[in-house]
């Protein structure tokens, strides 16, 4: 496993990085909402291209594989793939979900000043699909309630609320501590062999270079880290594997 370096600064790598990604951000910025999955895609794959030192642009936006890419190396297909653990992954949807529409209701409310709201779940709090609108409702409530008076009510979900100034209505969830996962051989490896099935179609797509790059490292109890890099021998068809670690900006080469 060989740790690709980023010695640039701070100011640098935001140059870079918005170089690497405007124009195709663009595209997809009119329909947010409809296009979030590839946006977060675009910005994994902004970040991967920064450790190449502008050698390597994004072509493309595409799929199967996900991105065109193009420069020292040609013409390079390269599919993306976040390792995540599923199970956690399930409870975050669901109150990332329910947050999201409690933040629509309170964009509507012609009362309310812009704001940025961080609201701190009571630890272990879970609830049924069945009582999603009901627990929509005690969020606006709540929040509602908080950024008008600066009082929490009592409630059965959020245990906190921070609140600075913002230049729009945005309401974030914090689902609170976890205990950190590293990512193991197997779960690479199975995450590679999920990815070969398609190769042949990828080929057929864009030529006969294909990389892989698996994103971990994510926020999150269902994100995986990488804290104790390992040998692995990857037998693999694509020409390139690697792995990124989103959160603390680390490139891994895997083959």
């Amino acid at each position: 496993m060989k740790i690709i370096e980023n010695n640039k600064s701070i100011s640098e790598n935001k140059k870079l990085f918005d170089n690497l990604i405007d124009s195709h951000l663009k595209i997809l910025m009119p329909e947010k909402e409809k296009n979030s999955q590839k946006i977060l895609e675009l910005c994994h794959v902004g970040k991967f291209l920064m450790f190449f030192n502008n050698k390597i642009k994004i072509d493309k936006l595409y799929e199967k594989p996900d991105f065109i890419l193009n420069g020292e190396f040609g013409e390079i297909g390269l599919e993306h793939q976040i390792l995540i653990d599923n199970k956690p992954k399930e409870r975050e949807g669901f109150f990332e979900n329910i947050f999201s529409a409690a933040e629509s209701e309170l964009k509507k409310d012609s009362e309310l000043p812009n704001f940025l709201v961080s609201c701190y779940l009571i630890p272990y709090v879970n609830f049924k699909i069945n009582e999603k609108d009901n627990i929509i409702k005690i969020i606006v409530r709540v929040v509602k309630e908080y950024i008008l008076t600066k009082k929490l009510i009592e409630n059965p979900i959020i245990e906190n609320i921070s609140m600075t100034d913002h230049s729009e209505k945005s309401l974030n969830v914090n689902l609170g501590g976890w205990w950190v996962k590293d990512v193991t051989e197997e779960l690479i490896i199975k995450a590679v062999r999920k990815k070969e099935k398609k190769l042949s179609s990828y080929r057929e797509n864009s030529g006969k270079t294909q990389w892989l790059i698996i994103v971990i490292g994510s926020t999150g109890e269902s994100s995986y880290n990488l804290y104790n890099p390992f040998e692995m021998n990857l037998e693999t068809e694509f020409n390139k594997v690697f792995i990124l670690e989103d959160f603390n900006n680390k490139l891994y080469e895997l083959k």
